[in-house]
This record gives structure tokens, sequence and C-alpha cells, in this order.
């Protein structure tokens, strides 16, 4: 790659298929073919189709790829679009709005803002304080989703998986009385969740399997299966426990 080379837009302007060190668009630019370079920023409006990246991909704009996108480390405070695949093989950082046409894959995922993903999510490490809606597979070494808004995911499978709700937190911290009478949002997993360890609120699933699990309130399970140990709440739903 001829690193000596770099593109900077800051007004309009095109950036033709070929190997850049630093790309970077603060005003109008557009990606044309395949882009291989050290790093890539748009603060502007940038459009494109495939963008290969050795380091970092930054938007803090907005950006709208046609093809795939593939970084060390992805970081998104702005608004991202990606039609195809989003592979980050350290990190992806999401505290703006990003949306993903197939599949992620990175190394840590980290959602304090928006994702919406028609594919699966594939991470060693998954932490959510933001909102995840994700068509397909979540999987993950290590899932902690902390919500206060709704989600819908496909299926989840990992070692440890953690979902709580921060609204039924603060709202049982300082008025436990009104809890029941909380509107608080909730997780709906279509398909399955299985893991090691499993703790759950408010959570909708037909079927939690794991070694250790502890169904929360607010949870609506349809089966739990366990094989070492087992906690449900009071106010929580499960309508049949199996252990295997």
């Amino acid at each position: 790659m001829n690193t000596n080379i770099d593109m900077r837009i800051s007004g309009s302007g095109n950036i033709p298929s070929g190997e850049y060190n630093k790309v970077s668009v603060s005003g109008s630019g557009h990606l044309i073919g395949k882009v291989r370079c050290v790093s890539f920023s748009s603060s502007g409006s940038s459009k494109g189709e495939d963008i290969e990246c050795t380091e970092n991909f930054q938007v803090s704009g907005s950006s709208h790829f046609s093809g795939n996108i593939e970084a060390a480390d992805v970081e998104v405070s702005g608004l991202l679009h990606c039609d195809g695949e989003l592979i980050a093989k350290d990190s992806f950082s999401t505290s703006g709005n990003t949306k993903c046409g197939k599949s992620i894959k990175c190394e840590q995922l980290s959602v304090p803002g928006s994702l919406k993903v028609e594919g699966d999510i594939e991470s060693e490490s998954v932490k959510i304080n933001g909102t995840v809606n994700c068509a397909g597979l979540l999987n993950a070494e290590n899932i902690e989703i902390k919500f206060d808004r709704g989600m819908n995911i496909g299926s989840i499978g990992g070692s440890k998986i953690v979902i709580v709700s921060e609204k039924a937190i603060k709202v049982s911290q300082r008025l436990p009385l009104f809890l029941a009478k909380t509107e608080t949002k909730r997780v709906n997993v279509n398909s399955s969740i299985e893991g090691d360890e499993v703790a759950l609120e408010y959570v909708t699933c037909p079927r939690v399997t794991g070694r250790v699990i502890a169904i929360g309130q607010g949870c609506d399970i349809d089966l739990v299966q366990y094989s070492e140990d087992i906690e449900i709440s009071p106010d929580a739903f499960v309508g049949e426990t199996e252990k295997i």
C-alpha cells in the first residue's frame, strides 16, 4: 500500500478507487470503487462502495457504503449505513446510529447508541447500553445488555449472558412499591437464548438453555432448560422447566 498519498475533501469531490494513506471527508465526498487506506474519517457527508482500512474507520457525520466496510477499529458517533458486511478486527463502537444490511464481525462491540443489523453479530465481547435490533444471531463469549428501550433479537448465544433493565433498577431503588406499575420496556428474543451462565430481566423468549440460569422480574419464558442450577423470580412467568 502506498502510504504517501493523503486524500482530503473539504468541499465537494470524488476519490477514485486505489490505495491511500489517510482519507478524510469534511464536506461532501464520493468514494468510487474499492478504496484501500490506512485510515478513513468523515465529519461531513460521504458515500462509497467497498472500503478497507488497516487502522481506523471513523464517522462523525453521515456516511453510506453500498458494499463492505473492513478496518481494525470502527467508531461511529454520527450516522452510518452499510449495505454489506461490517468487519472490525479489533473494536466496533457506535454512540450514534448504525445500520448494517448484512452481518457484523468484531473482537469487541460497544453500543451506547443505536445499532440495527439485518444479519448476525459475532464478537468476543458485547456491551450494550443503548439499543440493538438484530434479525439474526447475537453471538459472543460475554454479553452484557443494560437497556431502557425495547429491543428485538433473533437469537442469543454465548458463555456469560446478562440482560437487565436500567429503568427497573433505577425505579426499584427509588420507589420499590411502584415497580409493578412501571411501564418497563423489554427485550424480545424470537428463537432462543443459549449460554453457560444466564441472568435475565424483562426478557420474552420461547426457550432459554444453560448451566446456571437466573430468571428475574418481568421475564416471560416458555421453556427453561438447565443442567446445574436455576433461580426464578416470583415476578417472572416460566411455562416449563427441564433439567438436562
